[in-house]
């Protein structure tokens, strides 16, 4: 017996067994623990936890009787080609109708008078929560054209005898969600409770943030309901969790966990997401939450086919990255988190930068888009360009000198203040990409003619307790003309000066944005950027604005030609 073999044995061997480590830490998927022959392995130690649901019953779910032995794993190729890898998104929206999918989707909000959370960093904080659900119902069609809302002052639901006022019913009656923010008065939980009750089977949800006892208890999504309506349906829906996790209570109760934690972060970003999850899971898909590099019940088998194209593609690098402490607490605090929510795993992966995570992700994202991921630029709303500036029309030239700001370097503007930095962040839009302290925008022009550079430097706060400083590189190219690198998108052909495509590579995957120059000061005192961007081989498109001045503060005694522009349509 020999014990030589050939070095193309010895990678399909690694291959295999790194497979089934993957497959080990993946096992929920299966809903058993598989046995290997592979001791300690690093994937053993990972804490991965899978959330996944697939249209199978229980008893249609894989049951292995025998250990598995890595070298099986060489058959998964065409076990995954012939096995239902998951539903479509359509097929995951409609599962328990089986109906067509609608056109639409409408979602209701009821919210008080009283002075909100959000804003925090906003020059205009603390809106009241009827401005912030009136903002939210007509933001929804930015993101998606379909998604259509509705807002109502807690003081105008209420009717006679606790019923409901004739254009609430109507309005909940053709809704598919409920949100309540603030809502206390118990008119108006009456109201939203016999709303409800009478709508019929149309709506699929109802989440609340920062409501009475009683109208939180009455919150449901799906088949999940926060309170039962007797002891033996609290038991029922608790056996059903347990013993079928990807059953449509597990699933409704996983989604209504997901809008709370983002309706509790008090920005209207996160509160449109936890609105777009719920929809595309029971009413439509949504291209803007389709995509997601996290294991999920709704992808099914269609993990393992992940997992596997991973350890084929990518075991060198998911091996050196495993086996770094740094990097792989990164990667298991990803791994418990939704990467559509982007808030939660940007701050993750800033607070644990290392160069093996962005080889991890070069190779698995973008490299080999093992997700199958495919995002794009948002195109609305349709920001208006700067046309003018210091009573001129805006060209390339003078665009650039607003993007320079107070650089201290030749090109710079003469209004400029001579500083180590372009702009100062005063406030974002953003939670996720633009509400860091301390942010530095730094741009400067390239050696090509026309080239400029983009340098971020944002201070961060680290998920456990530090303070550390980052920095980005985006290389800026003009969104129209024939400079090459420019936007090849139709509605960018003929943009005008002042609408600027902006690259970078971020911890191993790329970003494109579109910017627009909204709005300056002619005497440089502040400015308004807008920006449109997505991470395709993430799934992740975002748009966000920024408020800048020299300082980072306020410049309430410069004197200024016109006031701020109309900062709450654009940073909220």
């Amino acid at each position: 017996m020999t014990l030589s073999m050939s070095m193309a044995e010895r990678r399909s061997n690694l291959r295999s067994v790194f497979a089934a480590q993957l497959l080990y830490a993946c096992s929920p998927v299966l809903g058993m623990r598989l046995q290997t022959s592979v001791p300690n392995s690093p994937a053993q130690n990972q804490h991965v936890h899978l959330t996944t649901q697939t249209s199978m019953t229980a008893a249609a779910m894989p049951v292995l009787r025998t250990p598995m032995h890595p070298r099986s794993l060489l058959s998964m190729p065409s076990i995954l080609r012939s096995a239902p890898l998951q539903m479509s998104a359509s097929s995951l929206a409609t599962a328990d109708t089986n109906t067509a999918v609608p056109t639409t989707a409408r979602i209701v909000f009821v919210a008080s008078a009283s002075p909100s959370a959000y804003g925090r960093t906003s020059p205009m904080p603390q809106p009241p929560w009827t401005e912030v659900a009136a903002h939210l119902a007509s933001r929804l069609s930015n993101f998606d054209s379909r998604v259509l809302g509705v807002a109502f002052d807690e003081a105008e639901v209420g009717g006679a005898d606790g019923r409901c006022t004739d254009a609430f019913m109507d309005a909940v009656r053709d809704a598919d969600m409920v949100v309540a923010l603030d809502v206390r008065s118990a008119s108006a939980v009456s109201a939203i409770d016999f709303a409800l009750q009478n709508a019929g089977s149309r709506v699929s949800a109802m989440v609340c943030s920062d409501c009475s006892e009683e109208l939180s208890a009455m919150q449901f999504v799906g088949d999940y309901k926060v309170r039962a309506g007797s002891a033996l349906e609290a038991a029922a829906m608790k056996l059903s969790m347990s013993l079928a996790p990807w059953g449509g209570v597990a699933r409704g109760a996983r989604l209504h966990a997901q809008a709370v934690s983002l309706l509790q972060r008090a920005s209207s970003e996160d509160l449109v997401y936890a609105c777009f999850f719920i929809i595309h899971a029971y009413v439509m898909p949504l291209p803007l939450v389709k995509h997601t590099i996290s294991p999920t019940w709704e992808k099914g088998l269609g993990n393992l086919a992940e997992f596997y194209k991973m350890a084929t593609c990518c075991g060198g690098p998911i091996l050196r990255a495993v086996r770094d402490e740094t990097t792989k607490k990164a990667i298991d605090m990803l791994n418990e988190c939704d990467m559509r929510d982007q808030v939660g795993s940007y701050r993750v992966i800033v607070s644990f930068e290392t160069p093996l995570l962005e080889a991890f992700s070069l190779c698995i994202l973008q490299k080999n888009n093992c997700f199958n991921c495919n995002s794009e630029i948002l195109r609305t709303p349709a920001v208006p360009v700067l046309s003018e500036w210091r009573g001129a029309p805006l060209t390339w030239e003078t665009a650039s000198q607003i993007f320079y700001g107070h650089l201290n370097i030749p090109q710079a503007h003469s209004a400029g203040a001579r500083r180590d930095w372009s702009w100062k962040v005063v406030c974002g839009a953003n939670p996720a990409y633009d509400a860091f302290p301390a942010q530095h925008q730094i741009f400067y022009p390239g050696k090509a003619k026309g080239s400029i550079w983009y340098d971020p430097v944002f201070k961060v706060e680290t998920v456990d307790g530090r303070a550390v400083w980052r920095r980005r590189h985006y290389r800026v190219r003009r969104a129209g003309g024939t400079q090459k690198g420019t936007s090849n998108h139709e509605a960018d052909a003929d943009a005008p000066p002042g609408v600027w495509m902006l690259s970078t590579l971020d911890n191993g995957v790329i970003s494109n944005e579109r910017w627009t120059i909204v709005d300056a000061a002619d005497d440089l005192s502040w400015v308004v950027f807008h920006y449109s961007g997505a991470a395709s081989v993430v799934g992740q498109s975002y748009v966000g604005a920024l408020l800048c001045t020299d300082t980072g503060q306020r410049n309430n005694a410069h004197p200024k030609p016109r006031p701020y522009p109309n900062l709450r349509a654009i940073l909220s």
